[in-house]
């Protein structure tokens, strides 16, 4: 079908205002790196937002080597822990499973290869289409603001998050579940044990988020398994809305819900 002339008049406007566009944004990140205006603080943050040019990045693009788990190393470590045989405390101080990954290109895709001296070797697809995945890297503006204030609550050792706020805060509350499906994201009803956390440590969970500097998204979901399968599930979503988080959220699969309605207005 032929192109009409008043589409390749549109379409010329269109490239010459991206053009333009193009040029202003260049000009004035330019002049604001070496002569910047100060930045907003905004309410949730005790420090300025970065400028984009004071924002770091990590190493991106392939070929490249990264920090990565042997996931055979991974479920011992677990085992051993839930057993009694091995204090948790070792994922902090120790970089227990931790190998190297590089990220490679193969016809198209993006892939990880790993190997590991104890359990050999790993290979796992990150991308379907590469050119894709570098766009996305292309397009990424930057880490945020430095994690502070928080080292008791951010002490995961190697694994510590360091740049953030995070966006929204899940909270897991049981491994249990109504269903078996297949598969299923969290393992429920797989692992052969049942972990369910207690009334103090659902609480101590959300009053220590509500402490993280530079404060997170006021947004947090209950989790699992199925979360409405935990004791306390409404008691949970009671006193994060009465913390004063606006948005909280369930990720369920709705069936304690459809079979009360006294379930649903309490």
């Amino acid at each position: 079908m032929p192109v009409s002339t008043g589409t390749r008049v549109l379409k010329c406007v269109d490239q010459v205002v991206s053009f333009t566009a193009g040029i202003a944004f260049d000009t004035i990140h330019f002049f604001n790196k070496y002569h910047p205006n100060p930045s907003f603080t905004p309410k949730w943050s005790d420090k300025p937002l970065l400028k984009s040019w004071q924002k770091s990045k990590p190493n991106l693009g392939w070929p490249r080597q990264t920090d990565s788990l042997c996931p055979g190393c991974v479920k011992e470590a677990r085992e051993r822990i839930i057993k009694g045989e091995q204090q948790y405390r070792t994922l902090i101080t120790e970089k227990v499973g931790e190998i190297k990954a590089q990220i490679v290109e193969r016809d198209g895709q993006v892939w990880m290869v790993k190997d590991c001296p104890i359990h050999g070797h790993f290979e796992d697809i990150m991308a379907i289409d590469s050119k894709f995945l570098a766009w996305i890297e292309k397009n990424f503006p930057g880490r945020d603001l430095p994690a502070h204030n928080d080292k008791d609550l951010h002490n995961h050792g190697s694994s510590t998050i360091r740049h953030g706020r995070g966006s929204v805060l899940t909270v897991d509350l049981t491994n249990r579940c109504n269903m078996m499906c297949d598969p299923c994201f969290m393992d429920a009803n797989q692992v052969g044990f049942v972990h369910e956390l207690g009334w103090e440590e659902i609480t101590e969970i959300l009053d220590n988020a509500m402490k993280i500097k530079p404060k997170r998204q006021m947004s947090v979901q209950f989790s699992g398994g199925e979360p409405t399968m935990s004791p306390y599930f409404v008691d949970a979503v009671r006193y994060a809305r009465k913390l004063g988080y606006n948005s909280v959220q369930a990720a369920t699969n709705g069936i304690e819900f459809a079979k009360s309605k006294e379930f649903c207005q309490r």
